[in-house]
């Protein structure tokens, strides 16, 4: 009886060991820390706005020994775009970093003449019956729903979350890292859940991740940084 009851205990211990050796399951949108220093990251593509003359430079670059996508913006506003196709029933978390510097205005979602923000991160998901072509269609009677994470710590929890452009983008603001250039804030973040408190109701798929540092309305400079960006299933 003992004989069986070691074995089973070692059934168990085994069955443990190859559940914790599994590997974390991810879904990969941006690896940058895996590529060397160059333009745009392959994948990624730039969207410029017609009403708007200069575009945000995006392009790899090596920060403290690890690559990173590096927004240079100057008066200028475009964004960068990922393709992907994520269940968020499946794989919710979404995992990311960045950092900016002390001299980049923030401004306010609410009104457009000071709509700059530099660090921003929206996950836009697909409209009923296909791909939402979220930002060349951007406007107050597109058919599809976008949160979108700012870091800006000054901003009351309670505070109105419809961009003034259409009440199909929500905004959440996120505590900014210390504004040094140096430190960087991680964040991660239940996009299922936070979809269901902005919107109510499940979401459809995610359709892609863009990235965005601008500052065409406030006439300023500013330059950012984002680190790897994954979906995974637990937010380990």
């Amino acid at each position: 009886m003992r004989r069986l009851f070691a074995l089973c205990i070692m059934q168990v211990m085994a069955v443990m060991t190859v559940a914790s050796a599994t590997p974390r399951e991810e879904l990969q949108v941006g690896l940058f820390s895996r590529l060397e220093p160059s333009g745009i990251p392959p994948g990624w593509e730039l969207l410029r706005f017609p009403s708007v003359g200069e575009e945000t430079d995006y392009g790899l670059f090596e920060d403290e020994g690890r690559v990173v996508l590096k927004a240079d913006s100057r008066r200028s506003a475009s964004a960068l775009l990922k393709k992907v196709s994520v269940d968020p029933s499946r794989h919710p978390y979404l995992d990311w970093s960045w950092k900016t510097r002390d001299d980049c205005y923030s401004g306010s979602w609410r009104r457009p003449d000071t709509d700059d923000f530099p660090l921003r991160l929206f996950v836009i998901f697909e409209r009923s019956g296909g791909l939402l072509s979220f930002f060349r269609r951007l406007g107050p009677g597109f058919s599809g729903d976008a949160i979108l994470y700012v870091a800006d710590s000054t901003s009351h929890p309670d505070a109105e979350p419809s961009s003034h452009l259409t009440g199909r983008i929500k905004v959440l603001p996120l505590a900014g890292p210390e504004r040094n250039g140096r430190a960087w804030g991680r964040h991660v973040r239940n996009v299922r859940a936070d979809y269901a408190a902005l919107f109510g109701g499940e979401p459809t798929n995610v359709a892609a991740v863009a990235l965005m540092t601008d500052t065409d309305n406030s006439r300023t400079e500013c330059v950012a940084f984002f680190g790897d960006i994954v979906f995974s299933e637990d937010g380990a």
